[in-house]
């Protein structure tokens, strides 16, 4: 499993209950292009880390073995908080021969869960563990969010619903 939330066979039906896998986060992507060149987008944790997408979407470690102790991680804040979201932050996506790479280093989690606190889950995932985890205080170059529910909400819009004090940055380098 590449780092999913949700078991790959529960994730697909869901994804095709929600209509997504016709509407193709790549072709999406390729949609919005003169609109994203310049700068990063966020895309749904599970949406990036779906298998459909593996070959397009490069996390700044994608050994197996990383990505699930990865998901590990986001599962013991799931269960913290049940309402948090995790969005992974783009750095860089790469339009060459008609072919979508969408290069990551960043999550970014819209939490109630103390920054401490994610520092003592990584403590027992020290192999994956991030080089810096903040809580955003500025406002970002973010232009929009891909969601696993299929929207795409202009980035503007998607921050103003949130508190950006209880969004956590979680980089590694």
């Amino acid at each position: 499993m590449r780092g999913s939330v949700e078991d790959g066979e529960s994730q697909k039906l869901f994804l095709q209950k929600c209509g997504f896998i016709n509407m193709d986060l790549i072709n999406l992507i390729n949609k919005y292009k003169n609109k994203i060149l310049d700068d990063s987008i966020l895309i749904e944790y599970d949406l990036f880390f779906n298998n459909l997408f593996k070959e397009n979407c490069k996390f700044v470690f994608d050994d197996d073995k990383e990505l699930k102790e990865l998901n590990d991680v986001i599962l013991k804040i799931k269960k913290i908080d049940k309402n948090a979201e995790i969005y992974v932050n783009t750095y860089g996506i790469n339009f060459k021969n008609k072919k979508i790479f969408i290069y990551a280093d960043t999550l970014w989690i819209d939490t109630v869960v103390k920054l401490n606190e994610i520092f003592n889950i990584f403590r027992v995932f020290s192999e994956i563990e991030p080089s810096s985890i903040v809580s955003l205080d500025i406002d970002e170059t973010v232009s929009l969010v891909f969601s696993l529910d299929g929207r795409i909400e202009d980035y503007e819009l998607f921050i103003r619903n949130r508190r950006l004090s209880k969004v956590k940055s979680l980089y590694w380098d």
